[in-house]
């Protein structure tokens, strides 16, 4: 949790510390020659305050777009796999406070490999990089979408309750299924509900078999709730 806040504020925090710095040396030096005329008011602060937390700011936000690109899927440019954890993580230890519900959603495209073989390769990158933009334009600002790997996503509902997260999977699987830029591609979703005291490992078995039950049918959301 305490990286995802420092990765958020990095930028400004870097600026608040170089701008500490920066007054802590005109202190210092002000204290150890007494007498000393100085510069002027203006130039003191611009010199010690406002160019220190300039470059702390700048070297902040290239420290938050080296991590951003580093959490990033490159084609559909969702949040990957290594982001998952620390956010799901995250969400764990809210939820042990707030008591809320929390949700989570696995997807996987349909027979994705017929569409790689009948339309080449580049058509399933635009299938995916379409479903993308669906998860990501109709979800809310609080849920992290992820791109699993291959064809596979992944939801995170936080202070969502299993029906709700529920009726937000069978909107997009429609959203998808009727969708022209998806090449009438379709979506298995598998959906659970997480406990506060869940096992990560256990929960991605116990997810993993819930999709499972939606692709023996496909095109379809299959509910569970975490034993």
């Amino acid at each position: 949790m305490w990286e995802i806040l420092f990765f958020k504020h990095t930028a400004a925090w870097l600026a608040a510390v170089a701008s500490a710095m920066g007054i802590c040396i005109y202190l210092i030096q002000d204290y150890l020659v007494p007498g000393n005329p100085g510069l002027p008011k203006a130039i003191a602060c611009l010199l010690f305050i406002i160019i220190p937390a300039l470059l702390g700011f700048l070297c902040g936000r290239l420290i938050q777009n080296l991590h951003k690109s580093a959490h990033r899927d490159q084609l559909t440019n969702l949040w990957n796999s290594r982001y998952f954890y620390s956010k799901l993580a995250q969400e764990i230890e809210q939820l042990k406070k707030t008591k809320a519900s929390l949700c989570v959603a696995f997807i996987d495209i349909d027979d994705f490999k017929i569409i790689n073989d009948t339309y080449g390769h580049v058509a399933g990158d635009q299938v995916l990089r379409a479903i993308a933009r669906i998860l990501m334009g109709n979800t809310r600002e609080g849920d992290t979408v992820v791109r699993w790997g291959g064809d596979e996503f992944v939801i995170i509902f936080p202070d969502t309750d299993l029906e709700c997260a529920s009726l937000f999977a069978e909107r997009l699987r429609g959203m998808i299924e009727s969708n022209s830029n998806c090449y009438q591609s379709t979506i298995s979703v598998g959906v659970l509900l997480v406990k506060d005291n869940v096992d990560v490992a256990e929960l991605l078995k116990m997810v993993d078999e819930t999709l499972y039950t939606a692709k023996k049918t496909k095109n379809l959301v299959v509910l569970d709730t975490y034993s």
